[in-house]
């Protein structure tokens, strides 16, 4: 390189330099400012979270650089996404929680992106060993922020209701979500939680069985909108994102929940409180001409002996198996009394519904079966253990195999063919082991079964009897159906 040159190229550095200082000095004290309000005052600095970085990133966030650093590679993480380079993504979002542990949407993205988007070639199936990773960076990044509700709220709805089904840990995270606001990422302002926090926590005591905390927590959920509409009233833009809709949202879960509780248990003051409440509303027509037909049914049900629509049993007639189709292809399939047509003649729900009697009417087109159920299968070591992280190591141990998934059930069947053979998915399926478990069960918990199929069986699938698969210990308090098998590594590959 030519004298000139390199003295220019340096002389360029320079101002560079000087530019990003300029521009960095002023700026750190308010991100400061900012990233202070959400951390843990009493579990230790981000330091504690220091992984093996490349020497570069270490100078950086030793000389003041770490938000530009972090921001530059996040931009390239989106690019590597965009490409299908997914593997590229992981150490990146590591780097960039360490260089900024207060960005809260790199916890949130990242862990997601564990949770989802490494998934097999044949089945669409997530790789299963990455969660335990995506949970402990969620934790993480709660511990460095434990005061604004979005990481407890993801962590709680994203990770443990729809990526493992498990609504006890779904609602303990939510809850947590509902103790804390947020913070203006612009201005580190205090700023009130989206109303949806609040209203998710009703949902998720009562697909828990939770009903009167469910009760509770929709009442209050209410009491925060109104709140927030009248400090919009007084200051206009107050409180963003709520409106008449979100009360009348309120309203309507509310009813709904007290009018299922008088349908499905024949608690009349709950079917009465909830028709009080389902009657303020006014629109649209059809829920308007819905309630006046369930406050008919309720008229007729006044002073009569009525235990509700799940007091009659209905037998399942579970039937499963699996055969192995080709190397590492199996298939499950089998048969589930979920739902016959028939079994919603007379129902209280039908007051408002009105499912069984359009269906009468349509000639023709009548469906003998109301389908929409799933069936959940698990495939996994024998001695298998989801493992508990205390910190975030994204080498998963790759000589583990567990898979799982759910099989639609249309006219009372289900079948579905698991192809773990592709030699694309060879790092996903290992099969090492020598004896495997798999796991196949009905649970009446939504998405398990619709509200339109708990209508008839119960929340807790009360209405639930089997010869064969009955299992109400699995989940003390609910009746699920379940059935075990045991597979050798033969019997697979």
């Amino acid at each position: 390189m030519a004298e000139g040159k390199r003295k220019g190229l340096i002389a360029l550095l320079v101002v560079i330099v000087v530019a990003i200082v300029a521009v960095q000095l002023p700026i750190v004290p308010r991100y400061n400012k900012i990233a202070g309000s959400g951390k843990n005052k009493s579990e230790g600095a981000p330091g504690d979270l220091m992984v093996q970085l490349p020497g570069q990133f270490m100078i950086a966030s030793f000389t003041g650089f770490e938000q530009v650093v972090a921001g530059a590679l996040w931009i390239r993480a989106d690019d590597f996404f965009h490409r299908g380079e997914y593997q590229a993504i992981v150490p990146i979002v590591r780097m960039v929680t360490w260089l900024d542990p207060h960005n809260i949407d790199v916890y949130i993205t990242g862990a997601w992106h564990l949770d989802y988007n490494f998934v097999d070639e044949a089945n669409a199936l997530s790789d299963k060993r990455y969660i335990p990773v995506s949970i402990a960076l969620m934790k993480e990044g709660i511990k460095n922020n434990p005061n604004v509700w979005d990481l407890y709220f993801e962590l709680g709805w994203t990770h443990y209701c729809k990526k493992m089904n498990d609504n006890a840990q779904a609602l303990e995270w939510i809850s947590k979500a509902c103790e804390h606001d947020g913070v203006d990422p612009n201005t580190g302002q205090k700023i009130r939680r989206y109303d949806f926090v609040d209203r998710m926590k009703a949902h998720m005591l009562e697909k828990c069985g939770r009903f009167d905390e469910a009760i509770a927590q929709w009442e209050k959920a209410r009491a925060i909108t109104v709140k927030a509409m009248e400090a919009n009233k007084r200051k206009p833009g107050s409180a963003e994102y709520v409106d008449q809709g979100s009360l009348d949202l309120c309203d309507r879960n509310l009813s709904l929940l007290l009018m299922r509780l008088g349908w499905r248990y024949g608690n009349m003051d709950y079917y009465r409180r909830g028709l009080e409440i389902a009657e303020t509303l006014k629109s649209p027509a059809d829920w308007v001409a819905a309630t006046r037909a369930a406050r008919k049914d309720y008229e007729s049900r006044v002073g009569k002996q009525w235990a509700g629509d799940t007091a009659k049993p209905l037998n399942t007639a579970f039937q499963v198996s699996w055969l192995r189709a080709a190397p590492q292809v199996l298939i499950i399939s089998g048969k589930l009394n979920l739902i016959q047509a028939s079994e919603y003649k007379g129902l209280a729900s039908e007051s408002f519904t009105h499912w069984y009697a359009t269906n009468e009417a349509s000639g023709a087109r009548r469906e003998a079966w109301r389908n929409g159920c799933r069936v959940y299968w698990r495939l996994e070591d024998y001695d298998y253990q989801m493992p508990t992280l205390e910190t975030v190591d994204w080498k998963i141990d790759r000589s583990r195999t567990v898979a799982w998934g759910d099989i639609y059930v249309g006219d009372g069947k289900f079948s579905t063919k698991i192809d773990m053979g592709d030699q694309r998915d060879k790092e996903m399926y290992p099969f090492a082991a020598g004896k495997y478990k798999l796991t196949v069960w009905v649970t009446p918990e939504d998405p398990g079964m619709p509200d339109y199929v708990q209508d008839r069986v119960g929340w807790k699938g009360e209405a639930i009897t089997d010869p064969n698969y009955l299992d109400t210990k699995a989940h003390p308090g609910f009746k699920m159906l379940k059935k075990e098998f045991i597979l050798r590594r033969s019997d697979i590959i």
